[in-house]
């Protein structure tokens, strides 16, 4: 039940935001209520993932693809996450989500998320892989890339803060994704014969 009051908390602090940068960080801040607990008395490991799953909704909002994903029919799916965990989250602490579209390629997008605690320290860190997927495709292999995306939502007055297209460049694959790509790939190879 928090996640609905910590959803609705997000799209009314949403409505009021302005587009940002394609380079830009998403924030928000939340607290840890009772019913994030474990055991344990911290904030349990499947809360971070739901808290990472708002963040997507945040970044695609400020971002401005919203609209554009709406109107054309496509659908972000998230695809492929890792997280790692650093230090506990106490009661009733406030903490800091932040995420980033860190870079893509013609098929997936990459975004950082991580969760600081009262004191800015990194509590949880998140690498989620995407794509976006065109709902009107007979083909199950119709993906669209988020530059797509990105070009369509500034072509129709709306997307991140630029000038225009030519600012849209293509990041470069940081190492550490790459390695983490190739480990997915020897996942799905393990699995393949029960797909």
């Amino acid at each position: 039940m928090k996640l609905y009051f910590r959803l609705l908390r997000l799209w009314l602090l949403l409505r009021k935001s302005r587009s940002m940068a394609i380079d830009d960080t998403s924030v928000f801040k939340s607290r840890v209520w009772p019913t994030d607990l474990d055991f344990n008395g911290h904030m349990t490991n499947t809360r971070y993932a739901n808290l990472f799953d708002l963040s997507h909704i945040q970044i695609f909002s400020q971002l401005g693809l919203v609209a554009t994903l709406k109107q054309l029919n496509w659908t972000p799916i998230i695809n492929a996450r890792t997280i790692s965990y650093f230090k506990e989250l106490s009661p009733f602490e406030v903490f800091t989500v932040t995420s980033k579209l860190i870079c893509w390629d013609r098929s997936y997008f990459y975004l950082e998320h991580r969760i600081l605690n009262q004191a800015g320290k990194t509590s949880a860190i998140c690498y989620s892989r995407g794509l976006i997927l065109n709902k009107n495709s007979e083909n199950s292999k119709g993906i669209i890339s988020i530059k797509q995306v990105i070009e369509e939502a500034f072509k129709a007055g709306k997307g991140p803060n630029l000038k225009s297209l030519d600012e849209l460049t293509t990041p470069d694959i940081p190492e550490h994704i790459k390695h983490w790509t190739d480990t997915l790939k020897i996942q799905k190879k393990t699995a393949k014969s029960t797909l």
